[in-house]
């Protein structure tokens, strides 16, 4: 039987096969990290931008299954100098209507 030594460099190499699946299933980052095919981006917001770095909010549509209702993808990026993030979100038409409610009432103060 193979000691956890011999099979510890061969873990990371797991992990990596499957996001690499997952990000050529689903054609994207955003669809890998979330776990489903992005169908439709509604647009993108700039965020505020500090020296080389910048940040863009994208609101995109997710595939959903036959009579199921889409998911809303939300995706804050953010590309620097010497790096980059993403920062998946995944709403539910609820929580999506949710949120907007939150935004109107913000907006109004």
């Amino acid at each position: 039987m193979p000691s956890f030594q011999e099979i510890f460099p061969f873990i990371p190499l797991a992990v990596f096969a499957f996001f690499g699946w997952r990000y050529f299933k689903n054609g994207s980052l955003v669809g890998a990290l979330l776990g489903g095919k992005l169908t439709e981006t509604i647009g993108e917001i700039s965020l505020s931008a500090q020296g080389l770095s910048s940040r863009v909010l994208r609101v995109s549509l997710m595939a959903a299954p036959p009579g199921e209702s889409p998911q809303l993808a939300l995706a804050i990026t953010s590309k620097a100098a010497l790096g980059a993030s993403v920062v998946p979100f995944k709403l539910s038409q609820s929580q999506a209507l949710e949120l907007i409610s939150l935004l109107q009432r913000a907006t109004q103060r």
